[in-house]
Protein backbone atom coordinates (compact mmCIF):
# COMPACT_ATOMS: atom_id res chain seq x y z
CA UNK A 1 0.00 0.00 0.00
CA UNK A 2 3.04 2.34 0.67
CA UNK A 3 4.04 1.71 -2.79
CA UNK A 4 1.06 2.59 -4.63
CA UNK A 5 0.82 5.95 -2.15
CA UNK A 6 4.16 7.10 -2.95
CA UNK A 7 3.87 5.89 -6.95
CA UNK A 8 0.55 8.21 -6.95
CA UNK A 9 2.29 11.24 -5.06
CA UNK A 10 5.24 10.98 -7.32
CA UNK A 11 2.98 10.88 -10.52
CA UNK A 12 0.84 13.46 -9.32
CA UNK A 13 4.09 16.25 -9.39
CA UNK A 14 4.79 15.23 -12.77
CA UNK A 15 1.26 15.87 -13.90
CA UNK A 16 1.39 19.39 -11.99
CA UNK A 17 4.68 20.12 -14.53
CA UNK A 18 2.77 18.88 -17.30
CA UNK A 19 -0.25 21.06 -16.82
CA UNK A 20 2.37 24.06 -16.00
CA UNK A 21 4.04 23.74 -19.20
CA UNK A 22 0.99 22.83 -21.26
CA UNK A 23 -0.86 26.26 -19.53
CA UNK A 24 1.82 28.31 -20.73
CA UNK A 25 1.60 26.60 -24.17
CA UNK A 26 -2.03 27.55 -24.52
CA UNK A 27 -1.95 30.63 -22.75
CA UNK A 28 0.93 32.55 -24.28
CA UNK A 29 -0.20 34.26 -27.67
CA UNK A 30 1.64 33.21 -30.69
CA UNK A 31 4.37 34.98 -32.38
CA UNK A 32 6.44 34.86 -35.32
CA UNK A 33 8.52 32.52 -36.61
CA UNK A 34 12.01 32.03 -35.55
CA UNK A 35 14.54 28.89 -35.30
CA UNK A 36 17.62 28.35 -34.01
CA UNK A 37 20.34 25.67 -34.72
CA UNK A 38 22.87 25.02 -31.42
CA UNK A 39 25.69 23.50 -32.00
CA UNK A 40 27.05 21.90 -28.61
CA UNK A 41 30.22 20.64 -26.83
CA UNK A 42 30.51 19.05 -23.44
CA UNK A 43 31.46 17.03 -20.69
CA UNK A 44 30.34 14.72 -18.48
CA UNK A 45 29.90 15.23 -14.69
CA UNK A 46 30.86 14.00 -11.48
CA UNK A 47 28.32 13.07 -8.67
CA UNK A 48 28.35 16.83 -7.46
CA UNK A 49 24.69 17.27 -8.50
CA UNK A 50 21.98 14.91 -9.16
CA UNK A 51 24.13 11.97 -10.51
CA UNK A 52 25.35 9.26 -8.33
CA UNK A 53 28.42 8.45 -10.12
CA UNK A 54 31.03 10.75 -12.12
CA UNK A 55 31.25 10.51 -15.80
CA UNK A 56 33.62 13.00 -15.73
CA UNK A 57 36.11 11.48 -18.23
CA UNK A 58 33.52 11.71 -21.05
CA UNK A 59 33.31 14.21 -24.08
CA UNK A 60 29.87 15.03 -25.36
CA UNK A 61 28.93 16.52 -28.78
CA UNK A 62 25.97 17.53 -30.17
CA UNK A 63 23.31 19.78 -32.14
CA UNK A 64 19.68 20.73 -31.46
CA UNK A 65 16.79 22.53 -33.07
CA UNK A 66 14.93 24.90 -31.98
CA UNK A 67 11.78 26.54 -32.94
CA UNK A 68 9.79 29.41 -31.74
CA UNK A 69 6.13 29.02 -30.32
CA UNK A 70 5.08 32.06 -28.53
CA UNK A 71 6.81 35.43 -27.07
CA UNK A 72 5.22 37.25 -24.56
CA UNK A 73 6.23 40.03 -21.88
CA UNK A 74 4.59 40.26 -18.05
CA UNK A 75 5.52 43.04 -16.63
CA UNK A 76 9.11 43.86 -17.30
CA UNK A 77 10.03 40.72 -18.13
CA UNK A 78 10.26 39.05 -21.77
CA UNK A 79 9.32 35.33 -22.07
CA UNK A 80 9.70 32.49 -24.87
CA UNK A 81 8.36 29.23 -25.16
CA UNK A 82 10.44 27.07 -27.58
CA UNK A 83 10.04 23.66 -29.08
CA UNK A 84 13.08 21.49 -29.20
CA UNK A 85 14.26 18.65 -30.70
CA UNK A 86 18.21 17.29 -29.96
CA UNK A 87 21.02 14.52 -30.93
CA UNK A 88 23.88 14.37 -27.84
CA UNK A 89 26.73 12.08 -28.26
CA UNK A 90 28.91 11.08 -25.39
CA UNK A 91 31.99 8.91 -25.67
CA UNK A 92 34.47 7.37 -23.24
CA UNK A 93 37.19 5.09 -21.89
CA UNK A 94 35.86 2.90 -19.09
CA UNK A 95 37.79 0.03 -17.80
CA UNK A 96 39.78 -0.11 -21.03
CA UNK A 97 36.64 0.11 -23.53
CA UNK A 98 35.78 2.83 -25.63
CA UNK A 99 32.16 3.18 -24.78
CA UNK A 100 29.88 5.68 -26.83
CA UNK A 101 26.34 6.85 -25.47
CA UNK A 102 23.77 8.91 -28.20
CA UNK A 103 20.93 10.78 -26.56
CA UNK A 104 18.05 12.25 -28.40
CA UNK A 105 15.62 14.53 -26.56
CA UNK A 106 12.43 16.50 -26.91
CA UNK A 107 11.15 19.09 -24.78
CA UNK A 108 9.25 22.37 -24.32
CA UNK A 109 11.68 25.22 -23.33
CA UNK A 110 11.03 28.54 -21.35
CA UNK A 111 13.44 31.41 -21.92
CA UNK A 112 13.46 34.40 -19.37
CA UNK A 113 14.94 37.67 -20.18
CA UNK A 114 14.74 40.15 -17.29
CA UNK A 115 14.01 43.20 -19.18
CA UNK A 116 11.31 44.37 -22.31
CA UNK A 117 13.79 43.71 -24.87
CA UNK A 118 14.96 40.30 -26.12
CA UNK A 119 18.36 40.91 -25.67
CA UNK A 120 21.38 40.40 -23.05
CA UNK A 121 21.56 37.74 -20.68
CA UNK A 122 18.48 35.46 -20.34
CA UNK A 123 17.66 31.98 -18.00
CA UNK A 124 16.11 28.72 -19.50
CA UNK A 125 14.98 25.83 -17.80
CA UNK A 126 13.16 23.22 -20.22
CA UNK A 127 12.01 19.01 -19.51
CA UNK A 128 11.05 17.11 -21.45
CA UNK A 129 11.40 12.80 -22.91
CA UNK A 130 14.90 11.18 -23.91
CA UNK A 131 16.26 7.71 -25.16
CA UNK A 132 19.78 7.02 -24.61
CA UNK A 133 21.53 4.13 -26.65
CA UNK A 134 22.67 2.26 -24.01
CA UNK A 135 21.42 1.38 -20.37
CA UNK A 136 25.63 1.38 -19.45
CA UNK A 137 27.85 4.21 -19.64
CA UNK A 138 30.63 4.25 -17.59
CA UNK A 139 30.03 3.55 -14.24
CA UNK A 140 26.50 4.49 -14.43
CA UNK A 141 23.73 1.62 -14.85
CA UNK A 142 20.29 2.58 -15.67
CA UNK A 143 16.96 0.93 -15.42
CA UNK A 144 15.77 2.30 -18.72
CA UNK A 145 16.29 3.59 -22.26
CA UNK A 146 13.63 5.96 -22.44
CA UNK A 147 14.22 8.96 -19.25
CA UNK A 148 12.64 12.03 -18.60
CA UNK A 149 14.95 15.00 -20.12
CA UNK A 150 15.63 18.45 -17.46
CA UNK A 151 17.77 21.29 -18.13
CA UNK A 152 19.13 24.66 -16.96
CA UNK A 153 20.87 27.57 -18.98
CA UNK A 154 22.30 30.78 -18.79
CA UNK A 155 23.01 32.71 -21.97
CA UNK A 156 23.55 35.91 -23.69
CA UNK A 157 21.89 37.27 -26.74
CA UNK A 158 23.90 39.11 -28.91
CA UNK A 159 22.19 42.44 -30.81
CA UNK A 160 22.05 40.19 -34.17
CA UNK A 161 19.86 37.45 -32.37
CA UNK A 162 22.80 34.74 -31.80
CA UNK A 163 23.56 33.42 -28.55
CA UNK A 164 25.86 31.62 -26.43
CA UNK A 165 24.66 29.55 -23.55
CA UNK A 166 25.94 27.44 -20.84
CA UNK A 167 23.41 24.47 -20.12
CA UNK A 168 23.60 21.86 -17.36
CA UNK A 169 21.43 18.75 -18.63
CA UNK A 170 20.04 15.75 -16.46
CA UNK A 171 18.32 12.37 -17.58
CA UNK A 172 16.76 10.32 -15.48
CA UNK A 173 13.73 7.98 -14.88
CA UNK A 174 12.55 9.81 -11.98
CA UNK A 175 12.34 6.53 -10.19
CA UNK A 176 9.82 5.11 -11.68
CA UNK A 177 12.56 2.05 -12.30
CA UNK A 178 15.49 1.06 -9.68
CA UNK A 179 18.07 1.58 -10.30
CA UNK A 180 18.35 5.81 -11.04
CA UNK A 181 21.49 6.58 -10.78
CA UNK A 182 21.07 9.98 -13.16
CA UNK A 183 22.94 10.94 -15.69
CA UNK A 184 24.53 14.50 -16.24
CA UNK A 185 26.40 16.39 -18.32
CA UNK A 186 27.58 20.14 -18.98
CA UNK A 187 27.63 21.88 -22.39
CA UNK A 188 28.61 25.19 -24.00
CA UNK A 189 26.06 25.74 -27.12
CA UNK A 190 26.45 28.18 -29.66
CA UNK A 191 23.24 29.19 -31.58
CA UNK A 192 22.24 30.84 -34.82
CA UNK A 193 18.82 31.96 -35.51
CA UNK A 194 17.67 31.73 -39.00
Amino acid sequence: MRKSVAFNEKYSTYKYCAYFFAGGLLLAPLTYAESEFIASAGKGLGNELMQFRSISAAEMAGFSYSHLLSSFSIGNNSLQWWGQGSYSRMRTEHQSENQQQNIFEIKPILRWYPRSELQGGFAEAGAGASYLSQKNFGDIELSTKLNFALHFAFGYRFSRGHVLSLRYSHFSNARTNRPNPGFDFASLNGHFNF
